[in-house]
């Protein structure tokens, strides 16, 4: 086969071209490479440097510079806002609802609905004053019983950062209306606060809130990467976590009725930090008087005792506690001597993210399967009746869209005793015999 000339020319001529462009190339980056600041140059003839520690020395030297270029962006920064807004962090929390089922009315007959709803709207405002002093603000914009938007506050506190004191690290104390010691806790560890309230919430013994002075902190400062250990960076006490305080008793949307204070305390212990580090061992107590009197004058007991086992790992997550008070903050829990009734109760709670990774490996680690299960008796020892007790039952899945941002679906399922009454607060209800109550959930929690 005879190859034409012509061909073979300009074959020969772009093979040229492109060998000429790669030596060019090589000689380029191979006078990069030696290229340095003329003072590194004198110290490598001098035998001082190497090529190697030349090279190590001019990479050290661009990071302090990248170093002090930020520091220079943080100063401007600095300059450029206004004073009051420097330390300052907004954040938003809420949750985006749709719900359909059937819910009691006060004779116990069920009423079906099919609605929309925004369940919490929640304005945060952070302000650092100095290292040890911080300010903390939290709107709370809620929809009232008339269909009104209402704001209120839910957290308004000065929160100081004391010292360590031997195994005592990373301490806050709170003044003002800040957290209670238990609720915070359990809604870090079970995150679908926007599917409803936790256990002893949801059975009105007390809210998140209140107004008095706390003080919490670690145990023997903190697990190594709690995150990649526990899937969870709050309350990453390395032996666990702690936190007391004394308040007012009535919650965040009640006015104080008594000069009654209520104590309350927690303790969390991680037993073994370094073989299982999501294990811990909580207790939880509360001890005062309830907000309210009873028909003989009197403000009866309001106590509260907790007990929990909790696991947490990035893919799974296990509680399981158990529940007694005597009476409630609002002091309706009553018998017919008007005094606080014993209740107890129990709840478990499992939350499971399947590894997806080889059929969708975008949502891995995205997908989470979640049950919870509550048994409440109002009346443990019977003094108004026998069957107060309910069961629920709670059923879904979620999808974290992006860091805190859930897609929530579920399924709940409430059935009563007897003898329990109409809703899960109420006191006992003798011989009313309410239906069930379930509900289709969908939750979008929308956080920044």
């Amino acid at each position: 086969m005879q190859i034409n000339r012509d061909f073979l020319s300009r074959f020969s001529l772009l093979a040229s071209m492109l060998a000429l462009v790669a030596l060019a190339a090589v000689l380029v980056a191979s006078t990069a490479a030696s290229a340095h600041d003329p003072l590194i140059e004198v110290l490598i003839r001098k035998g001082i440097l190497t090529e190697e520690e030349a090279q190590e020395v001019e990479r050290e030297a661009a990071a302090l510079e990248k170093q002090k270029q930020q520091e220079m962006v943080k100063e401007v920064r600095h300059e450029v806002l206004p004073k009051p807004l420097q330390g300052l962090k907004f954040r938003m929390l809420t949750y985006l609802d749709f719900s359909a089922g059937e819910k009691n009315d006060s004779a116990g007959n069920s009423d079906s609905y099919n609605k929309f709803a925004i369940k919490r709207g929640y304005f945060r405002v952070d302000k650092k004053i100095t290292p040890w002093l911080a300010a903390h603000l939290t709107y709370d914009v809620h929809q009232d019983g008339d269909g009104d938007w209402k704001t209120r506050l839910k957290y308004l506190y000065a929160q100081f950062k004391p010292m360590d004191l031997g195994p005592l690290t990373d301490m806050k104390a709170e003044v003002g209306l800040g957290h209670i010691p238990w609720l915070d806790f359990e809604e870090h560890i079970n995150p679908y606060r926007c599917q409803g309230t936790m256990a002893i919430e949801r059975a009105g013994t007390f809210n998140s809130a209140d107004l008095g002075i706390s003080i919490r902190g670690n145990i023997g400062g903190r697990l190594d990467d709690a995150r990649s250990s526990v899937g969870n960076h709050h309350y990453d006490g390395r032996w666990g976590s702690w936190h007391v305080g004394v308040y007012n008793g009535s919650g965040y949307h009640s006015k104080e009725n008594n000069g009654n204070k209520v104590f309350e305390g927690r303790l969390s212990l991680r037993p073994l930090p370094d073989f299982l580090p999501g294990l811990q061992f909580s207790g939880f107590m509360l001890n005062g008087e309830a907000n309210n009197k009873n028909s003989f004058g009197e403000y009866p007991d309001y106590q509260a005792y907790i007990g929990m086992m909790s696991f947490q790992h990035p893919r799974l997550i296990l509680t399981a506690q158990y529940i007694t008070t005597h009476g409630n903050k609002d002091g309706k829990w009553l018998d017919s001597s008007g005094h606080a009734l014993w209740t107890q109760g129990t709840s478990v709670f499992a939350n499971v993210k399947p590894p997806i990774y080889p059929f969708a490996p975008a949502l891995d680690r995205k997908i989470n399967l979640f049950f919870r299960y509550d048994w409440m008796d109002r009346d443990k020892n019977d003094k108004v009746a026998e069957d107060t007790s309910y069961n629920m039952y709670i059923a879904g899945a979620a999808w974290e869209v992006f860091k805190g941002n859930f897609l929530l679906m579920d399924y709940e399922l409430t059935t009563f005793g007897d003898d329990f009454g109409y809703a899960k607060t109420k006191a006992p209800s003798p011989g009313l015999n309410a239906d069930n109550e379930h509900k289709f959930q969908m939750v979008y929690q929308l956080k920044f």
